[in-house]
């Protein structure tokens, strides 16, 4: 290379300035890391430029060596994460910016003593804390999964090429005596609260953490005082009961666990101007921000890890219309049931399947079963009960408001309400799980269990099928959560008493009045069917029984039609046709003793479902008969 007059090479440099200054050159040179205010990502107030490096004075990371020696080491300093590596003379060299502020608080284990893993914990630039409970398997292998997730949560770092193999060894080396208990899924645990964001609540010998491989989004989150939510948000909730509804439904989530009941929801329905989503963002601020609130938009496996996230707690589900109807029966059986499906690992070992229990807030606006009768698929009593359809919009109401408080109309008081609920939020929450944690569990169950029992006796007809005791059970469990969140020592509501239990009540009748009556939703669809059946082929596939023999041939012939004794038209059914047509879906014996039991069909004295009938032409046949009169509800 052709030196210009300015350059010089080594020897020139020799000459000029001596050995020594040439040596400190090539080791800057070899160094540059450790030297340039270009080896941090971001520089930042926090982050520390190269004037501060020399300014570490913290004791070096416990097992990473002192200064005595020239031990390789990282220091861990207001400024950030540091690791002092050693020149070629063998001497301590400058330290080395590694990422911001970064903790080894415990290291984590579960009961069995396995699933190890790290509890980091550091602040972001915006000063919002975060902990992690990080599983140690994440540490070993490909671990850039594990620092972008570091990444993601504000944790800056260097920009060296070394910088991912310095922090992983500086987690990894880092000793400490510290434990803290890990469990699989957040919730309830020997009792105490567990979140997910490495929160819990309640008195133990040892912390209680969620770990996981990170990426959640749990949105807990406190903004404003609870005087300022009581005021903005929950005063606004009273008289209207879709309102107190939704608010209580929040409180009554970690309840669900003293019930020994599994999970299911509800699901407010109605058009787009209802107000029905103003009812989940006003939901989710007793926890967090309208974040909180997701959407059925989602695979079933992304449903199953937001449910996990969510166990002994409130999901919400906005826009049921966004999962595909194929998928929405088992989307709400899947929810409600709390069980995950059965995988295997890398191995072909089988893993454990995730365990769950949630109540459940959605809003749409179509109904469960209406959004799976677009797929063509008909919704079964169980899926109804699990997730129950509530008219979003009031009779003699404002959408969905009874009573307007301080607006001139509905839309304003919806308007009203959304932004308080962005304002003011979460304050509730740390509050109710403190209080829900002092509380003794045998004597919670038993307020909770008669609190139940009175809602039954006052609002449940006494004739009600067992599916409607079912749901009724649910929503006296969130009257109850409503009426305790009122009356508790912070009065979290700001309530009178008896206010959760009424709003809670009008959205019980407005269930049962919009599902038809308290009888069994699938004897009601059967008779429903067996109707529609007669009512369109009546005529055209059953023909006279007399003039079976002579009469033109009936196309796709179900059965017969013949006068009894005292004229009354009886419809005489092909066993096939029962089973394939009037009774598809459902079980046939349960379906023709429900039949029986309504009245509609006629039991053959020798104790069958069915009559031997001879049929001209044919011979003697076994045929199902059915009374006209009581199909067509005119006798």
């Amino acid at each position: 290379m052709k030196n210009t007059p300015e350059s010089v090479d080594f020897n020139d440099a020799s000459r000029r300035a001596g050995h020594d200054a040439v040596r400190s050159r090539i080791a800057q040179a070899v160094q540059p890391e450790e030297r340039s205010p270009s080896a941090t990502a971001t520089v930042t107030a926090t982050s520390p430029a190269p004037a501060a490096k020399a300014k570490v004075k913290d004791k070096p990371s416990r097992g990473q060596g002192t200064d005595k020696g020239a031990v390789p080491h990282y220091r861990l300093s207001e400024g950030g994460v540091f690791y002092i590596g050693t020149t070629e003379d063998g001497d301590l060299a400058e330290p080395a910016f590694v990422c911001s502020p970064l903790k080894v608080e415990a290291k984590t284990r579960n009961s069995q003593s396995e699933e190890w893993g790290r509890l980091l914990t550091w602040t972001d630039a915006d000063g919002h804390h975060h902990r992690w409970a990080a599983p140690a398997e994440m540490l070993v292998g490909d671990p850039r999964e594990f620092v972008r997730q570091l990444a993601a949560g504000g944790v800056e770092m260097s920009a060296h090429r070394n910088t991912m193999q310095r922090l992983l060894a500086y987690i990894i080396q880092e000793r400490i005596d510290a434990r803290a208990r890990n469990v699989a899924v957040p919730g309830w645990h020997d009792g105490r609260y567990v979140l997910p964001n490495g929160e819990s609540y309640g008195a133990g010998d040892e912390q209680l953490v969620y770990q996981h491989s990170g990426g959640l989004q749990h949105h807990y989150a406190s903004v404003g005082s609870l005087d300022d939510w009581r005021r903005d948000v929950a005063t606004r909730c009273q008289g209207n009961s879709r309102l107190l509804l939704a608010v209580s439904a929040m409180f009554a989530g970690p309840l669900l666990h003293f019930t020994g009941a599994t999970g299911g929801g509800f699901h407010l329905v109605g058009g787009s101007s209802s107000g029905k989503s103003t009812a989940l963002r006003v939901a989710a601020s007793v926890v967090g921000p309208p974040e909180y609130a997701r959407e059925w938009r989602s695979t079933a496996n992304g449903l199953e890890g937001v449910a996990v996230l969510h166990n002994d707690a409130t999901l919400i589900l906005d826009e049921l219309a966004q999962i595909d109807p194929k998928q929405a029966g088992d989307a709400a059986y899947l929810l409600a049931n709390g069980n995950g499906k059965s995988r295997a690992n890398r191995a072909g070992e089988a893993r454990a399947a995730s365990r769950w229990r949630v109540l459940i807030l959605s809003a749409g606006e179509v109904g469960l079963a209406q959004h799976m009768a677009e797929a063509g698929k008909q919704a079964r009593a169980g899926q109804a009960v699990r997730l129950a359809d509530v008219p979003a919009e009031v009779e003699d109401g404002h959408g969905l408001f009874e009573r307007l408080h301080d607006a001139s109309d509905g839309a304003a008081l919806s308007a009203l309400l959304k932004d308080a609920a962005a304002r003011s939020y979460g304050a509730a929450w740390p509050l109710w799980m403190s209080y829900l944690t002092r509380q003794d569990s045998p004597a919670l169950t038993t307020q909770l269990r008669e609190s139940t029992d009175s809602f039954l006796a006052s609002y449940v007809p006494d004739d009600a099928s067992g599916e409607v005791r079912r749901v009724a059970e649910r929503f006296a469990i969130v009257a109850f959560a409503g009426e305790l969140a009122s009356t508790c020592d912070q009065r979290l509501t700001g309530w009178p008493k008896g206010e959760a239990t009424r709003g809670v009540a009008a959205c019980f009748q407005g269930w049962l009045q919009r599902r038809g009556g308290s009888g069994s939703a699938d004897t009601d669809a059967l008779l429903s069917r067996v109707r529609a059946f007669f009512e369109a082929h009546g005529e055209s596939r059953l023909e006279p029984l007399r003039y079976a023999q002579e009469a033109p041939p009936v196309r796709d012939r179900a059965g017969f039609r013949r006068f009894d004794e005292v004229g009354v038209t009886e419809y005489l059914v092909l066993p096939e046709a029962l089973k394939r047509e009037l009774c598809a879906g459902f079980d046939l014996r349960q379906a023709t003793r429900e039949l029986i039991t309504a009245g509609w069909l006629k039991p053959s004295p020798d104790g069958k479902a069915s009559h031997p009938v001879r049929v001209p032409g044919l011979g003697l046949m076994r045929l199902y008969v059915f009374d006209s009169r009581k199909v067509h509800g005119v006798g």
